[in-house]
């Protein structure tokens, strides 16, 4: 290998990690400050803790090809409901109750990070977690937190339609 080739190497090896440091700056920087107790009571209906967890999901997913998630009622409805469900029972025994209208759904949970940032990188750092945040499936995404646990519910697919039948006659 000539010397020239092993310099274009380096270089590339460099360039992919400033590429890599780059992106994963924000990750960081969203345990900087979190709002005040007045400015969470007067979020919109997401929450910040939601908006932050969805730009570090769509931060990752970007990472890896895929389209960006959106905050959707339904799936944030269903996750803040899980995450107040979750302090008696940390499982996910009835998790996509409340999400019947999805043709894909998902649920990650965790317990004891403080920030959207470090909840993030646990889930990305779990196989299965890192799976659904990854997942091309999904488009929608809700985010509950309740007394240090979090909940992220994801749709997507198509919805399926109820169709309801007339009784037939003899």
């Amino acid at each position: 290998m000539s010397i020239r080739r092993i310099v274009r190497e380096i270089f590339k090896a460099a360039v992919a990690a400033a590429i890599v440091l780059a992106s994963a700056a924000p990750v960081f920087a969203a345990e900087s400050k979190a709002p005040s107790r007045q400015e969470d009571k007067s979020a919109d209906k997401f929450g910040w803790r939601a908006r932050e967890v969805l730009k570090l999901v769509n931060i990752e997913r970007a990472k890896h090809g895929r389209r960006p998630l959106r905050l959707a009622e339904r799936c944030q409805r269903q996750a803040d409901k899980r995450a107040k469900e979750i302090c008696g029972r940390f499982n996910h025994k009835g998790a996509f109750s409340g999400l019947g209208h999805y043709r894909n759904m998902g649920e990650n949970i965790a317990k004891g990070q403080k920030t959207p940032g470090a909840v993030v990188r646990a889930w990305m750092r779990s196989k299965g977690h890192r799976a659904n945040i990854l997942s091309p499936r999904y488009t929608d995404l809700g985010v509950g937190f309740h007394r240090g646990r979090w909940v992220q519910t994801f749709g997507g697919g198509s919805r399926v339609r109820i169709v309801r039948r007339g009784r037939r006659r003899r």
